[in-house]
């Protein structure tokens, strides 16, 4: 969860009960990864509930609009955010590269 997210605070709390109460209307919801969601189970569960944002905030996402949020399990939404994060610290890395060309001829 990120900082930005956690200290919403109460505002967490009600998007999270208007996201839930959306997907839940909709008939045949999936989370991502194609499975159903059980709107029986609790956290800390993997298959329970969580709130996702569909484009990062990281990455330019709204953090707190609606049309960026969508339910997902927990282990999904876990599992996304950690492969999101090796992502960027790959990217760091390749960015920070240096590459060293050497003449043949100078050697």
């Amino acid at each position: 969860m990120s900082e930005a997210w956690r200290a919403l605070g109460g505002r967490r709390r009600t998007l999270a009960r208007q996201v839930y109460a959306r997907d839940r209307a909709t008939p045949g919801y999936l989370c991502h990864c194609g499975r159903p969601i059980d709107w029986t189970l609790a956290w800390p569960d993997p298959m329970s509930k969580s709130v996702d944002h569909v484009h990062e905030t990281q990455d330019g996402g709204a953090l707190t609009s609606l049309d960026n949020l969508a339910t997902a399990h927990l282990g999904c939404n876990s599992s996304k955010g950690a492969q999101r994060r090796r992502e960027r610290e790959r990217e760091q890395r390749a960015a920070q590269a240096v590459v060293i060309a050497i003449d043949p001829r100078t050697i």
